[in-house]
């Protein structure tokens, strides 16, 4: 085999004196990638060529030219304001990909995603609130090949639904238009306490996706709520984490939908300086205190096997 690989990297940063913008950012990136795998000789056993003159000879394969181009740029504008952390980056990036050859399975493959973000923090006096909101769109133009060898005949074929050949099924993978929504929200404060510091956050996350025909997409992980507890006091801590994972009833054809469950986590550490440089420390873990059964709607075989029990264990570390 034979790899070629080229990537080019452009970054610079503007400041100005305008007031409501103070910098500019930016990063322009272009990447060439090649592979070229060549296939051995394949004999054809239990073939007669004498009255060609090709006994005991072989076939050679032409080689699969695996390529990858891509671009990508980026800019982010710095819009902060005193204590106040703003910031807006737009990204473009735009790939080719081709397989040619003797093993190849799919046409080539344009694509493009383009992302829009921004985030904000402000640190009020009692909390730190922190806002961030993303837009991406992502655009796909290729197909899946499938090749079925039958006696000294290539079959390519590329349609639509599936093919059968014989006690073969050549399955087809189609792309269709599809929107994701969904969004992300965390809460937290600290509590100074007579001994030690207590950190408490609650956090969401869901997403909901559709295709253009108003189906559920397959395999999206439902909503999650997130409750967590930090208890710090100089050289110990220990954290609890209270997982809740929703029931999933938006399923696409051929799913099923999948109970929601309650996962409770919990560590501890200890640590103790011999010197500057030699410490140890000794921590425990439980995962999934109360043993809950739950799965994995995002797998395939989550009927099959269910998230891991109840496990709990100690570790210690030695620094030196």
């Amino acid at each position: 085999s034979n790899t070629e690989s080229e990537t080019l990297t452009f970054r610079g940063s503007f400041n100005t004196s305008l007031p409501f913008l103070n910098a500019i950012d930016f990063v322009v990136k272009d990447s060439d990638y090649e592979l070229m795998e060549q296939h051995a000789e394949e004999e054809h056993e239990g073939e007669d060529h004498d009255e060609e003159g090709h006994e005991g000879q072989g076939h050679a394969e032409g080689p699969t030219v695996f390529s990858n181009e891509s671009t990508e740029v980026q800019v982010a504008l710095d819009l902060s304001a005193g204590e106040r952390i703003r910031r807006l980056v737009f990204n473009y990036a735009q790939e080719e990909m081709s397989i040619v050859g003797e093993e190849a399975f799919m046409a080539p493959v344009d694509s493009t995603e383009t992302t829009l973000g921004f985030f904000t923090s402000d640190d009020f006096s009692f909390a730190t609130l922190d806002f961030g909101a993303r837009f991406d769109r992502v655009e796909r133009d290729g197909s899946i090949a499938e090749k079925h060898h039958e006696d000294e005949h290539d079959d390519e074929h590329e349609g639509e639904g599936h093919i059968e050949h014989g006690d073969l099924t050549l399955a087809e993978y189609k792309q269709q238009d599809a929107e994701f929504t969904g969004y992300e929200i965390e809460v937290g404060a600290r509590f100074e306490l007579p001994r030690g510091q207590l950190q408490l956050s609650l956090a969401r996350d869901e997403v909901e996706a559709e295709f253009s025909n108003g189906q559920d997409v397959p395999r999206i992980t439902p909503a999650r709520n997130m409750f967590t507890a930090r208890y710090t006091l100089d050289d110990f801590s220990v954290s609890v984490l209270v997982k809740d994972v929703e029931q999933q009833k938006n399923v696409a054809l051929g799913e099923s939908t999948t109970d929601g469950f309650t996962i409770v986590n919990a560590n501890a550490s200890w640590s103790y300086g011999l010197n500057d440089s030699t410490r140890f420390t000794l921590s425990a873990f439980a995962r999934n205190l109360t043993d809950e059964v739950g799965r994995n709607h995002a797998s395939f075989v989550k009927d099959q096997v269910p998230l891991p029990g109840r496990n709990i264990g100690v570790r210690l570390r030695f620094d030196f």
